[in-house]
């Protein structure tokens, strides 16, 4: 590429990337707009809405409350008086009592305003879906879980270090039969043959350059929850062409839009639960990982770009539901027991919210060395 050339499309990649942090701000703010508006339903007093942290660029006082949108957008938090929360504003009414107060609304409003932002971020995502599939969803590998898209036999990407790779398959390559099974074009066949032969050794019939071969291969496998049940199934390791992904009327839209959610939730949950289960966070992007996936969809235009940030809310959705204090399960978890036993624990949940802080920030520090690959380098985390 000329030096002129790269100087043009300078502005080009920085509006990509301002729109990819954009993205992930939209979503922040998403989550803090249904904390606020839940409080005003019930009369909770707000301090200040804040989008990003550090320096504030603009803020404007409305009614009680005072916006503000901050130089750093990764971030933001809506105050809320009488809900003390590190780092949320001045907090000079955090332990108030006054009858505009959370602390003493009813316990139901309680848990309508810490839910308040999970469900907004559910909200963006159902909404997003069934507009996408209103517009025509487009052609991305995001939509592979949904079992919408019409695919054939013919090999479009092939993972790294897979069996695929191993058995020297190239892009381009058709698939006509496995294992002396004709395929026939039908993809369905050919993925039920792969799945119901996990670790086994296969021979696959291809066609390249109107030429057929023989290659040998031995599938990888791995652990799929259907219908409440884990099972294994083999992988090759490839995606394969896209022929057309179905459009949708009206009804229909938000019919898949929401099945689409509700498939993108159980997925999520399903990866929480195991990264807790088998205690492994290998799989877990930083914010650098959660940035640069976000800038990479804003590239695949916005059609893909918003079926990302679906994807994204609904991940933050999750995230929320964890019981530690700086997060909204937390919240949830103590307001609760606090119900419960009729009394508030402000100091225990000071302490234990100071070292979530603390932990989380570590956690963070660990995942961003991570990701741009200090710890590999280190020797310190698996490959």
């Amino acid at each position: 590429m000329s030096l002129f050339k790269l100087l043009l499309s300078i502005p080009h990649h920085l509006l990509i990337g301002a729109a990819g942090i954009l993205g992930i701000s939209l979503l922040i703010g998403i989550h803090e707009l249904g904390h606020f508006l839940f409080a005003k339903l019930f009369r909770v007093n707000t301090p200040s809405f804040s989008i990003g942290f550090g320096p504030q660029l603009f803020s404007k006082k409305i009614g009680s409350t005072l916006f503000s949108l901050s130089a750093i957008p990764l971030g933001g938090y809506v105050e809320i008086a009488g809900m003390a929360e590190v780092g949320q504003g001045d907090q000079k009414e955090a332990f108030s009592t006054e009858h505009d107060s959370f602390a003493v609304k009813p316990f139901y409003q309680k848990m309508f305003i810490l839910f308040g932002g999970i469900l907004f971020n559910l909200l963006f995502a159902y909404v997003t879906l069934s507009l996408l599939f209103m517009m025509g969803a487009p052609k991305t590998d995001l939509l592979y879980p949904l079992g919408i898209v019409e695919e054939q036999p013919i090999i479009r990407l092939i993972k790294k270090d897979s069996p695929a790779e191993k058995a020297l398959l190239q892009i381009g390559d058709e698939i006509i039969a496995i294992n002396d099974q004709a395929i026939n074009n039908d993809i369905e066949k050919l993925k039920n043959i792969t799945r119901s032969l996990p670790k086994k050794r296969i021979n696959i019939l291809i066609k390249r350059n109107d030429h057929e071969m023989s290659l040998p291969a031995t599938l990888d496998s791995t652990e799929i929850v259907e219908n409440g049940t884990t099972i294994e199934i083999g992988t090759l390791g490839v995606f394969y062409e896209i022929k057309s992904v179905p459009e949708f009327g009206f009804f229909e839209s938000i019919k898949q839009g929401f099945k689409a959610t509700n498939i993108y939730i159980s997925m999520v949950l399903y990866s929480f639960k195991n990264m807790f289960a088998k205690r492994d966070i290998n799989g877990v992007g930083g914010p650098i990982m959660v940035i640069a996936e976000t800038i990479k969809g804003a590239q695949k235009g916005l059609k893909v770009f918003l079926l990302f940030l679906a994807v994204i809310s609904i991940n933050l959705a999750v995230l929320n539901l964890i019981p530690l204090p700086i997060l909204d399960g937390g919240q949830i978890m103590f307001v609760t027991i606090e119900s419960i036993i009729g009394k508030q624990l402000p100091k225990l949940r000071e302490y234990i919210h100071m070292a979530s802080w603390v932990l989380v920030l570590a956690l963070v520090v660990y995942l961003t060395l991570k990701d741009i690959g200090l710890l590999k380098w280190l020797g310190l985390c698996g490959q």
